[in-house]
C-alpha cells in the first residue's frame, strides 16, 4: 500500500471509530479489564519450589467472569502434577521444551507449541530439559453456564506442525477453532507480519481478543491511543473497542491472536 494512502487511512479511521469508543465507555460494572498492553518485563516475579510466576492479566470482561493470564517458568526437573482445573486452560510455550501429559497421551512442545484443555480435564506438565522452560497459562471462565458435554477433546500441536499459508503481508497459521467447557468456541491463529505492515485498519468487533507477542516490536492502537508492545507482552482488546496493529520491527514480527464466543 502507498505510504501516503496508509497514513491517511490511519489518521481518519480512528476519528470515525471514536463513536464506538464512547459507546464502550458504558460498560458493565462487572468488567474490570480495560484495553491494555501487559508488559512482561514490568510484571513482578514470584519464585517458589522451582516455579517462577508473573501475573499479566486478571479480572472480568464483558463475556468472562474470569480471564487470568500468567507467565510461568519451570526449572529443570520440575513437575506440575495432574489436577482438575475449574477453568478452560490454554498453554503457549515461549522458550524451552515442555512435556504435556493427559491420560495415556502426551506431547513434547517446543517454542510456539500450544495445548488447549477444557475445564475438568486433568493434565500434568514437566520440564525434563536441561534449561528452564517458559510458557503462558491462560484461564477462561465465562458468564454463561459451563457445559462439559459440548467440549472438544484436548488439543496439542507444536509450532513445526502448524500449516503456514503465505499472505500479502507475511504469513498466517490457523491453529484451532473449537468449543470448550466454558466457551461455545475459542479461535486461535498466528500471524507473521512483514516490516512496516499494518494488520488491518482500525476496526471493531463483538468478540473480545488477546494478542500475545511471539517476536518483534509493534504499535497497538486501542481506543484512540497507541501502545508499544514487544516480545513476551500480552495485549487485551475489549469488545467493540477500535484497534489495529503495526509492525515497527526492523524485520518480521509474529504474534498469536485469540477470540472467543459464549
Amino acid at each position: 500500500m502507498d505510504m501516503r494512502i496508509r497514513t491517511i487511512i490511519l489518521a481518519i479511521i480512528p476519528a470515525v471509530l471514536a463513536i464506538s469508543t464512547r459507546l464502550y465507555a458504558q460498560t458493565s460494572i462487572d468488567d474490570t479489564l480495560a484495553g491494555q498492553v501487559a508488559v512482561w518485563g514490568q510484571r513482578p516475579a514470584v519464585t517458589s519450589h522451582g516455579v517462577t510466576k508473573r501475573s499479566l492479566l486478571h479480572g472480568a470482561t464483558r463475556d468472562l467472569s474470569l480471564l487470568d493470564v500468567r507467565s510461568m517458568i519451570l526449572d529443570t526437573g520440575v513437575i506440575i502434577a495432574a489436577y482438575e482445573a475449574d477453568a478452560d486452560e490454554l498453554i503457549i510455550v515461549r522458550e524451552g521444551k515442555l512435556d504435556v501429559s493427559f491420560g495415556e497421551s502426551g506431547k513434547l512442545l517446543g517454542p510456539g507449541g500450544v495445548a488447549l484443555f477444557p475445564a475438568g480435564e486433568k493434565y500434568s506438565l514437566e520440564n525434563g530439559d536441561r534449561t528452564p522452560v517458559t510458557y503462558y497459562l491462560l484461564r477462561f471462565r465465562s458468564k454463561a453456564t459451563r457445559d462439559q458435554h459440548r467440549a472438544a477433546p484436548p488439543f496439542l500441536i507444536d509450532w513445526t506442525e502448524m500449516i503456514m499459508k503465505p499472505t500479502d503481508k507475511g504469513e498466517s497459521r490457523q491453529i484451532f477453532s473449537q468449543p470448550v467447557a466454558w466457551l461455545g468456541k475459542i479461535d486461535m491463529h498466528a500471524t507473521t507480519l512483514n516490516t512496516g505492515e499494518v494488520s488491518h485498519p482500525p476496526h471493531v468487533h463483538r468478540a473480545e481478543e488477546i494478542i500475545l507477542m511471539r517476536s518483534g516490536s509493534v504499535q497497538e492502537y486501542i481506543g484512540g491511543k497507541y501502545y508499544p508492545a514487544t516480545t513476551g507482552d500480552v495485549i487485551f482488546l475489549p469488545s467493540e473497542v477500535p484497534h489495529a496493529l503495526e509492525n515497527k520491527s526492523a524485520g518480521r514480527c509474529e504474534y498469536f491472536a485469540l477470540q472467543w464466543q459464549l
